[in-house]
């Protein structure tokens, strides 16, 4: 639009605009003959409907735009409580913007944060104590602290007794025994399960620190040989030395047998008697009935006439 000049020094009621057409105001201009109004000036008069609405000045047209609510100065938050406003009349929040005001709160003490939708306070507790469960002490180095589960602020107590060590329970501290890293043995050695302590407290009733020896069982109240649970490793045992032993009197006897087909330069047993081979066959049978006799595997073993060594 050309620039109208004035042909008397005169007021002229304008619309005041910015630098991009928006309107600012209605106000008197006072504007001396020969001279033109301004790039922020218009006597194209704009008159708000409402308060907070507004429109925008197309200076080649000399149109104002359809009203709309001026946003320049809604205000938006980010996470830490921080204020922003849109700054332009058609401007939006960006999609990080909290609308919802912080609540009031100390500055030089407190800290405000959105989460969980939703605004917190924090008390500034920087360089603060705090404690786990088991009493180790950490500092606070971090803005917007929140006490993790199971830890406290309050120092835990000193121990007045050996073996004993604290523990956080239910908020509280208690002084419990302290058998972490010792091996609990089961009473029930055939369906328990041993296992090493990483806990405070009470042993269950199920076990005992006390090791057992190998064929112990948990019997008044203690451990005590326990000849059952010593007799199936002794049968075993018993029944490998019996076979060892009647493997070499076999080999013996058959030695001594085939030899008599051969002439006597040509023998090889050390059997020179028959007395001996009625021995080493007395062996044979000692042998073969020793896991029969009543008191196997825990009687004397057979006497051999160490023929067959």
């Amino acid at each position: 639009m050309n620039k109208v000049f004035f042909d008397k020094t005169q007021n002229v009621e304008v619309s005041r605009i910015t630098s991009d057409g928006w309107w600012l105001e209605n106000t008197l201009e006072h504007v001396v003959k020969g001279t033109a109004l301004g790039k922020d000036f218009t006597v194209n008069i704009y008159k708000p409907s409402s308060e907070r609405m507004i429109a925008r000045y197309d200076r080649e047209t000399d149109i104002w735009s359809d009203e709309i609510t001026n946003r320049t100065l809604d205000e938006y938050f980010n996470q830490h409580g921080q204020r922003f406003v849109i700054g332009s009349p058609d401007g939006d929040y960006p999609e990080w913007a909290i609308t919802e005001a912080p609540p009031r709160y100390d500055k030089s003490t407190q800290t405000v944060l959105h989460i969980n939708k939703q605004w917190k306070v924090f008390d500034i507790l920087i360089g603060q104590s705090f404690f786990d469960e088991y009493g180790n002490e950490f500092l606070v180095s971090d803005y917007n602290f929140e006490l993790p589960e199971k830890h406290t602020f309050t120092k835990p107590p000193e121990l007045r007794l050996d073996n004993y060590a604290v523990k956080l329970v239910g908020g509280q501290w208690q002084q419990l025994l302290d058998y972490r890293g010792e091996m609990a043995y089961a009473k029930d050695r055939d369906n328990g399960t041993d296992y090493q302590i990483e806990e405070l407290g009470e042993l269950p009733e199920t076990h005992t620190l006390s090791a057992p020896e190998p064929f112990d069982s948990w019997i008044d109240k203690g451990w005590k040989y326990d000849i059952e649970r010593h007799r199936p490793f002794k049968v075993g045992e018993e029944k490998q030395w019996r076979d060892n032993e009647l493997t070499k009197v076999l080999d013996r006897i058959d030695q001594y047998e085939k030899d008599q087909n051969y002439p006597v330069e040509l023998r090889t047993s050390p059997i020179q008697t028959n007395e001996d081979y009625l021995r080493l066959l007395q062996d044979r049978k000692n042998l073969s009935v020793y896991p029969e006799s009543s008191h196997f595997p825990f009687g004397e073993r057979p006497s051999l006439s160490g023929l067959a060594n």
